[in-house]
């Protein structure tokens, strides 16, 4: 799951197991990597979607676009904090060698900084989105200015 599955919009919501443990047939190290990598992955196309506000591309579909990237990414970043939650209790509970420490710890630092990177992005979206509202298209208008004449005549 990448990019381009995110662009082409075939990407769903992370389905959680029950338990809440890694995905079947993957560590939980490589479920971290993985959500991460996503995570990471969403907030690129996000930065993107917010950086057309505002521009001739501002349509409600890019709009929409936005807002479920953004409830996909928080439905990422629910997931993925679960895990590192689950890590991390296991690194205190059993004897863990100090290796899968340090990579914990590498993937809650990488996890905290595409979350900061979020909202960032979040911040600048709330700012842009009630300043440029998507331009209203010329048959739209037309009805509109159809419909005021009909009412004018009667």
């Amino acid at each position: 799951m990448g990019y381009q599955d995110l662009k082409a919009k075939r990407i769903k919501a992370p389905q959680r197991k029950r338990g809440g443990g890694a995905p079947s047939g993957q560590t939980m190290s490589q479920a971290l990597a993985d959500g991460i990598f996503q995570i990471n992955t969403s907030v690129s196309t996000f930065q993107g979607l917010v950086n057309m506000l505002g521009t001739p591309k501002d349509t409600p579909d890019l709009r929409e676009r936005l807002h479920k990237t953004g409830a996909y990414i928080t439905d990422l970043v629910k997931d993925t904090s679960e895990k590192l939650k689950q890590a991390s209790e296991a690194d205190h509970r059993t004897q863990v060698h100090a290796s899968k420490k340090i990579a914990d710890a590498k993937y809650a630092k990488d996890f905290c900084a595409g979350l900061k990177q979020f909202q960032k992005a979040q911040r600048l979206a709330v700012e842009r989105e009630p300043a440029y509202a998507p331009p209203i298209s010329s048959s739209l208008l037309f009805c509109w200015h159809s419909l005021q004449k009909w009412f004018l005549k009667y």
